[in-house]
């Protein structure tokens, strides 16, 4: 069979495929054998580069610093082929995928950072079906129903999964989930500003507001926010938020209170809240606990927000 060489065929035919396992880039030793399981080897002039099984490196005790999945492309490209590598390459950057390319005779592979092989998979997909003139799916915000709960539980679970607070891995199941189990119980819920994201059928983000009050005045406190992990830093998540504050609008609501990042959320018209006379629950959060006032904001609120009863747990 003839190698390829017509760009629009190579992307419309790809066919990206996940090798099995973990792979690793290693500086081997000089004079030692290469061993069964080499997959690729670089002559440079500072050594031998040497891509193994990231185990076969463990068991030779060498030192990596890059662990790799390892995606091919089905098609069989030409070596003289103009524009797959800048195409598979421009959407992967696009995506904030890296990506370290070797060439063999049939076919190209690429490898991604193990975590994100997932997205990578998707977004080579998005492209081939591009070429083929496919529709990319696009994403549905919809109210959240009691059907979806398993999947937001996972979802916020695998989103949560390293702290936001500590920056650490999570014990067990990180605090947001029993949160979110809490809030939906609770009379404080709203359904109508519980709020997912799906993609292709997928749940891959989902936000909550529920009531909150300062004094007597209601307003809404938003979170937990969750998207998973390959879709962050995607639009998601803002387009979670901007669909909570048009709903909150929407429904005659005063404001939204929030704890979260004020290098994020200011996009969004957030401001510290203690700009409008509202404290945080605890003073320690200072700026991060941030308001955004609505279209009724009434004025004259002043003292410290109270979230819902479930907030208790985290």
């Amino acid at each position: 069979m003839s190698a390829e060489k017509d760009l629009q065929t190579l992307l419309a035919a790809m066919a990206p495929t996940l090798r099995e396992g973990e792979y690793v880039f290693v500086q081997w030793p000089d004079g030692r054998p290469l061993p069964a399981g080499a997959e690729a080897a670089v002559r440079e002039a500072e050594g031998l580069t040497v891509v193994l099984p990231r185990a076969a490196a463990d068991s030779e005790g060498l030192a990596y610093s890059f662990v790799a999945a390892w995606i091919t492309l089905e098609v069989h490209s030409a070596l003289d082929a103009v524009g797959l590598t800048a195409a598979f390459g421009k959407a992967l950057a696009d995506a904030h995928i890296s990506c370290n390319v070797l060439a063999g005779l049939h076919h190209d592979h690429l490898l991604v950072p193990a975590p994100d092989a997932p997205r990578a998979l998707e977004v080579l997909a998005e492209l081939s079906a591009e070429s083929r003139q496919q529709e990319r799916p696009t994403l549905e915000l919809r109210s959240e129903t009691e059907a979806d709960r398993d999947a937001i539980y996972a979802l916020v679970a695998d989103a949560f999964a390293i702290s936001p607070a500590t920056g650490l891995p999570a014990v067990g199941e990180p605090a947001e989930v029993a949160v979110l189990r809490g809030l939906f119980e609770a009379e404080e819920y709203l359904p109508d500003l519980s709020v997912v994201a799906v993609l292709a059928g997928e749940v891959v983000g989902h936000v909550i507001s529920t009531r909150g009050w300062v004094g007597d005045h209601e307003l809404l406190g938003l979170g937990p926010l969750a998207v998973t992990p390959r879709l962050q830093r995607h639009g998601v998540g803002s387009a979670l938020v901007q669909e909570s504050i048009a709903r909150a609008n929407a429904a005659g609501e005063r404001g939204i209170a929030l704890l979260g990042s004020p290098e994020y959320y200011p996009r969004f018209g957030f401001v510290p809240a203690a700009n409008f006379g509202v404290l945080a629950p605890d003073e320690a959060w200072g700026d991060y606990f941030q308001l955004l006032p609505l279209a009724l904001w009434p004025g004259g609120v002043h003292g410290t927000f109270r979230y819902a009863e479930p907030f208790s747990l985290a």
